[in-house]
């Protein structure tokens, strides 16, 4: 799906909207939905990009020996230090847990280090559930606002900006992860971390279906396909590019990264489940508390342990805000090409983009605000991404039609050669097979999983606490909405299609043309994105 999203958003020099609107005009609403899907994510994935901004700046201030301590007016006696856990360890080895200032012989429900105390009552201010509201964590709004401005201020400049912004959001991250890697795999502990991260392969686990809606998602997510991006991205590359390389680029790139990544977490996970003498699945209860939590506590233990925690969160907010860049320049994408009198207009639009998902992020910096974020995380583009994606691909491969994604394929890359690698190459009928069948039958498959699927947690400081049942209501309402415009854009263009008396046919194909001229040729492209020359004849 990536390499076909590059090849039409390539191919047609337009954003997922236009592109719809041109090929398959029923499916206009499908463009639309990726854009509500970029909306609702972006949401709540830039609160993340904001904690880490802010941690990043605490550790700048020196505020890393605060957080390692159980002192703070923010602990209670669940609270443990690791040097208190080596001295219980050196007193006496039968009893090596320290709790409440004394030591005993085995854990008790609800320990927790002074980094997951740190994140649960400062950083996130959690309070007793969704519906107490609370205060305002002022930092974190203050946070939330100065990204969003940055990204209106990007957006504002064009696209040639944001492709030398991704330069640093892209590369920086990979140079930063080589680094904490090499440190992270020295860690006393390390060993057991690596070995349960590749050695322990659980595969009873895979004949559960929440490991496949998971991966499924995560895959959709890393390579950003379903949400609209990758086509507003590839639509700026120059007709003849060689898109298929691209696409096995950002594979591969991601692959690395996600590898090394994860070596690096568990070889830190190993160093701390040594420490606290707990198994590695009983330390950390989320994804947020590997990040926030386990690592922070791992880097601690380092030479220079500042500066390791500085490059992690460094990298962690420069490949946040890349893709909250990636989103909303989506997001305004949609809008010029629907709107093209608007590209007029664009510092409104950029900064009204902007406004808005501050707006509806103000909620999760108050004190219920994890549990909004967690709603979100869990039912915003899950169900409906899947299948917006086997959508894409039965829509282009079955309407559109297969004979005509190989001739725009030709015309990119020119006639297939009659060689054994030309099997594996851009015309291979691999892809062609996995668009046609295997695709939109896991997409179907996974909204029956997540139909299935048990009503999702709240990973709370000492419990489990299941949703309300009025936020639950909320969460399936949030599943369901990005596919309102694929409805109502095809009752739109019906109606319209029969005002003109145009026949029904022309509704679910029209004419391939080749487009006129390449944004990147174009000699502004920052401020003259489309328009007429970027689309398709009528």
């Amino acid at each position: 799906m990536l390499y076909l999203e590059m090849l039409m958003g390539q191919y047609s020099n337009e954003g997922p909207t236009t592109l719809f609107a041109h090929y398959v005009p029923a499916f206009q609403g499908l463009g639309w939905a990726m854009a509500l899907i970029c909306f609702t994510v972006a949401i709540y994935y830039c609160v993340v990009v904001a904690w880490c901004f802010l941690y990043f700046f605490a550790i700048i201030s020196g505020e890393t020996v605060v957080w390692s301590r159980c002192d703070n007016v923010w602990n209670d006696v669940y609270c443990i230090e690791t040097e208190a856990m080596k001295k219980c360890k050196q007193r006496d080895p039968s009893k090596p847990i320290a709790f409440n200032g004394s030591c005993i012989a085995s854990a008790i429900e609800g320990l927790k280090t002074p980094y997951d105390q740190y994140f649960t009552n400062v950083m996130t201010k959690r309070s007793s559930g969704i519906e107490h509201y609370g205060g305002i964590n002022w930092s974190t709004l203050l946070a939330l606002a100065i990204i969003w401005i940055f990204v209106g201020l990007i957006l504002l400049k064009g696209y040639v900006y944001l492709g030398k912004a991704a330069y640093v959001f892209s590369v920086a991250p990979f140079a930063i992860v080589f680094v904490v890697f090499w440190r992270a795999i020295t860690l006393d502990g390390a060993i057991f971390g690596v070995y349960y991260y590749f050695g322990t392969p659980d595969f009873y686990t895979l004949l559960h279906h929440e490991t496949w809606t998971e991966a499924l998602m995560q895959v959709c997510f890393n390579l950003n396909v379903g949400y609209g991006g990758i086509i507003v991205v590839a639509s700026y590359n120059r007709r003849k590019n060689n898109c298929y390389k691209d696409a096995w680029v950002v594979v591969i790139a991601t692959f690395v990264m996600n590898i090394f990544g994860g070596v690096v977490v568990f070889a830190s996970l190993g160093y701390i489940s040594k420490q606290l003498n707990k198994p590695i699945n009983g330390i950390v209860s989320s994804g947020l508390s590997i990040a926030f939590v386990a690592y922070l506590e791992a880097m601690q233990a380092m030479p220079y342990s500042s500066v390791w925690s500085m490059f992690f969160f460094a990298m962690l907010f420069l490949l946040g805000f890349g893709s909250v860049m990636v989103s909303a320049e989506t997001i305004c994408t949609c809008i010029y090409d629907e709107w093209p009198s608007t590209r007029s207009f664009k510092w409104v639009i950029a900064f009204f983009c902007s406004a808005i998902h501050l707006f509806f992020g103000i909620i999760m910096t108050t004190e219920s605000g994890f549990y909004w974020f967690t709603l979100l995380d869990e039912f915003s583009g899950s169900t409906s991404l899947c299948l917006i994606v086997s959508m894409e691909a039965f829509m282009l491969m079955h309407i559109f039609g297969h004979v005509h994604v190989y001739e725009i394929i030709n015309e990119i890359f020119g006639e297939r050669s009659g060689s054994i690698l030309s099997m594996l190459g851009p015309h291979s009928r691999l892809w062609e097979i996995c668009w046609k069948f295997f695709i939109p039958a896991m997409g179907l498959m996974h909204v029956l999983f997540t139909v299935i699927r048990k009503d999702p947690k709240v990973e709370d400081y000492m419990r489990r606490e299941d949703f309300p049942l009025w936020a639950l209501a909320v969460g399936r309402c949030l599943r369901l909405l990005p596919l309102l415009p694929v409805l109502v854009f095809f009752i739109v263009n019906v109606i319209r299609w029969r005002r003109k008396k145009m026949s029904l046919k022309t509704l679910f194909f029209q004419p391939v043309q080749t487009p006129r001229d390449s944004r990147s040729d174009q000699k502004d492209i920052s401020s003259n994105k489309s328009g007429e020359s970027g689309r398709l004849p009528p």
